[in-house]
């Protein structure tokens, strides 16, 4: 998606075989563009087996990353001393100025990670062993953390059939996984100032939208869809049989807003 070509008003759809590769610095590591909003950008990054980034920060952007695919080692600290194995269904959360390295553990598989940042896309590339000064308006974060599949918040479900489970919550945005129920829908709603960015993991689903919620897309495993605030649009899974499952990220927050209530 393009600022020049898109109208922010309406909801955006980019299918996978529409994703535009962004210019990066690492070898047989490609970032896509799924998703570029007026305040997000949310992207897929794919590195090839055995792939090691550079060191990097996304100066003032807060960052997430959500591994959809493979197993890698997350390195970062001073020195970069502190390692993490990561695996599918985890999230990781790189505050602004934060630098990192990551790596792809496989020797034969991709490893792929659905990314989400705000207010955009921004990628700076350091040295190992140089310092990078973190402005005193993001020291009040906790530094780089990661949420296992296993420990997501389920306290979240705001729309009916619709389970929200949440991995970050930031001072900047929400992300986390969503279930669609098979044959439900999630009713009328909106997310008021909040402008959505999401990624479906498996199934199909509708967003209907417009008068009378008329008008609607259809998106499938590996598109994105942008939802711009104030949109009323209702979410249904057309399946009788399968569950959609997505990764949804908001900034500011988690807002939503019912109107069937």
């Amino acid at each position: 998606m393009s600022n020049s070509k898109v109208d922010q008003r309406r909801l955006g759809i980019t299918k996978r075989d529409e994703l535009i590769v962004e210019t990066t610095q690492d070898l047989n590591i490609t970032w896509n563009a799924g998703v570029k909003g007026e305040k997000i950008w949310m992207g897929s990054i794919v590195a090839e087996p055995g792939a090691e980034s550079a060191a990097l920060h996304h100066n003032e952007s807060d960052t997430a990353h959500y591994v959809l695919k493979g197993k890698a080692l997350l390195l970062y600290g001073g020195n970069f001393e502190v390692s993490v194995e990561v695996n599918e269904g985890d999230f990781i959360h790189i505050p602004p100025y934060h630098p990192y390295i990551y790596k792809n553990l496989s020797s034969n598989e991709t490893l792929e990670f659905v990314t989400f940042m705000v207010p955009s896309i921004q990628v700076v590339y350091v040295d190992t062993d140089e310092k990078v000064e973190i402005p005193q308006s993001t020291e009040g974060d906790q530094g780089i953390s990661i949420v296992k599949a296993s420990e997501l918040d389920d306290s979240t479900n705001q729309t009916r059939n619709m389970p929200r489970r949440t991995g970050i919550q930031s001072t900047n945005f929400w992300i986390g996984r969503v279930t669609g129920h098979p044959a439900m829908d999630s009713g009328a709603h909106t997310h008021g100032i909040a402008e959505t960015g999401g990624f479906i993991i498996s199934g199909k689903t509708r967003i209907l939208f417009g008068d009378d919620y008329e008008e609607y897309e259809e998106f499938g495993p590996g598109d994105f869809v942008r939802v711009p605030p104030f949109l009323p649009h209702i979410e249904r899974n057309e399946s009788d049989t399968n569950t959609v499952e997505f990764v949804t990220a908001r900034n500011p927050g988690n807002i939503v807003i019912n109107l069937d209530d």
